[in-house]
């Protein structure tokens, strides 16, 4: 097999959204004639961890765990002062992984006859690595965005000098990079409009699911409750205020709704949602079970009657995100209710696959109506999922998305070989 070094932070026995993407990767890769050299950090300061993960990493796969100066101190000045740690640290707070990942890097391409490198992103300091990697070792460099880097909504700038700052290493990483992955078409599309020399060597592989993740589940039997279930993490301009307007509305209709519905969140909430809980006075209805391993999140979602997805940024800045939550609740075939932009890529992919409802996250009266509609459905027994969903998500499965990675390293290595 061919070889392929991955440069990721975000990787078991961490938990959480950003791991999958690598990890699945790293599964299927060598299916695909590439076997997975995978640098990743030794004592990264992360909250979320899932050892159940770990053992999804395959045995062809060489897993390398190096230092990262990093520590709870250093991140002091914004837990204590509320200083933005743009401040201190660029491209991000994880930066003292760099001289450690491009010297362990360098000599793994060395040793092992590394055929190409790819850097996964966030955090930024990885695609760093990479690049510097690639300038030891002549090796092609792809680079992989998650998420936007200087256009993330999420990222306040302290200063001009630090925006210029981050805009130079991200045009420096795109101008050395052989090819460009993206997880969504708005950030290939903005990549494309700052950087148009990047149009012919940039392409969307988007986030998806791995039907193995579904096999073994346990399924409840039948519920008495009506439940409604969000999987994930609510931060920064994320919120469940509209939905839980609309849920007190809807349970204080009859008191048949107030003992028979039930909303879980399952995974980080922050202070506000329980807080709004509280106010609202919902405590009876809503249940918050916190982080849980992901084969655990998985039953929730399949042991739930319909699923919420909450993409509730104005503008096009909710227009551009496509969770990775939403595939798996594809792949749950449970219907969806969607608090999001109505023209966004999430609501375009909902509508596709006629898997649920899209509902801007401002209309709480349609929100209650689309709880009703469910409810009145499931006390019928007559809710069940969209008949498309079965056949039209092939493409979003990890195996797929792995091949079409693949053909991307197979473009590089043909070209050096």
């Amino acid at each position: 097999m061919k070889k392929a070094l991955l440069i990721a932070y975000h990787f078991p026995p961490l938990g959480g959204g950003g791991v999958f993407r690598t990890l699945k990767f790293t599964k299927y890769l060598p299916e695909f004639g590439y076997q997975p050299y995978v640098l990743t950090v030794k004592n990264p300061m992360y909250r979320e961890k899932d050892s159940t993960l770990v053992e999804e990493i395959p045995m062809e796969a060489e897993i390398y765990r190096t230092f990262s100066f990093e520590h709870r101190i250093l991140r002091a000045p914004r837990a204590l002062l509320n200083i933005n740690l743009k401040w201190l640290y660029m491209p991000d707070q994880n930066v003292g992984w760099l001289p450690f990942g491009v010297s362990s890097g360098a000599k793994i391409v060395r040793k092992e006859n590394i055929d190409l490198i790819y850097a996964t992103s966030p955090i930024w300091t990885s695609l760093l690595i990479g690049l510097f990697i690639k300038k030891k070792t002549k090796k092609p460099l792809v680079v992989d965005f998650r998420d936007p880097w200087t256009e993330n909504f999420s990222i306040i700038y302290p200063t001009k000098f630090h925006e210029r700052l981050d805009r130079m290493m991200e045009k420096m990483v795109l101008t050395q990079a052989d090819y460009v992955v993206v997880a969504t078409d708005s950030i290939k599309n903005n990549l494309i409009r700052k950087y148009p020399f990047i149009a012919s060597r940039i392409e969307t592989i988007t986030n998806g699911f791995d039907p193995a993740d579904f096999e073994g589940l346990k399924i409840s039997k039948k519920s008495d409750k009506f439940t409604i279930t969000y999987v994930g993490s609510i931060y920064d301009l994320l919120t469940a205020k509209p939905f839980l307007t609309a849920l007190k509305e809807f349970v204080e209709e009859k008191k048949e709704f107030k003992e028979k519905v039930e909303a879980v969140f399952v995974g980080n909430c922050g202070r506000e949602t329980p807080q709004l809980v509280r106010e609202l006075g919902l405590k009876e209805n809503v249940r918050f079970v916190g982080y849980v391993a992901h084969k655990k999140s998985l039953e929730f979602m399949v042991n739930s009657q319909v699923l919420l997805l909450l993409i509730t940024l104005e503008g096009s800045k909710g227009e551009g995100i496509l969770t990775v939550k939403l595939f798996e609740y594809l792949a749950s075939r449970k219907p969806i209710v969607a608090l999001a932009p109505e023209n966004g890529l999430a609501a375009n992919v909902i509508k596709s696959l006629n898997a649920g409802i899209v509902i801007s996250p401002g209309n709480v009266q349609r929100i209650k109506k689309a709880i009703a509609n469910y409810y009145e459905q499931w006390a019928e027994g007559k809710l069940t999922a969209a008949k498309n969903i079965t056949s039209n998500i092939e493409p979003y499965s990890r195996k797929f998305l792995t091949g079409k990675l693949a053909d991307i390293f197979n473009k590089l290595t043909q070209k050096t070989s």
